[in-house]
């Protein structure tokens, strides 16, 4: 079980997640609740604007960030990893806003 998600939303060069990612956010924490054995790694990608080594520090914010809203909406930490890759591993090419999108995302890996 692993997925993909661009329906996490944080504003440029920020860990804070908007509003609009608290979908995607309940419907993790329905599917966790749902199935106890379930743990993931949140892995957190982000386009190539920017630094690298700021990239990556963005990218482990946020996987820390959703790691602790989920937390916080009483999943158990043991069940949770965090790390970010940065711009390391992108899905889409970087010339166009659509492939950024794409880039910029958060990865759910069963662990």
């Amino acid at each position: 079980c692993e997925f993909v998600t661009t329906g996490i939303k944080f504003d440029v060069n920020k860990s804070i997640m908007k509003r609009e990612s608290m979908g995607t956010i309940n419907f993790v924490v329905k599917l966790m609740q749902d199935h106890p054995e379930l743990k993931f790694s949140i892995e957190g990608h982000t386009d190539s604007d920017g630094d690298e080594a700021s990239n990556l520090k963005l990218s482990e914010e946020r996987a820390r960030a959703v790691l602790d809203r989920l937390v916080s909406l009483g999943i158990s930490k043991e069940r949770l990893s965090s790390k970010g890759h940065g711009e390391s591993k992108p899905m889409a090419g970087n010339d166009k806003p659509e492939g950024k999108a794409q880039n910029r995302r958060v990865e759910f890996v069963k662990i």
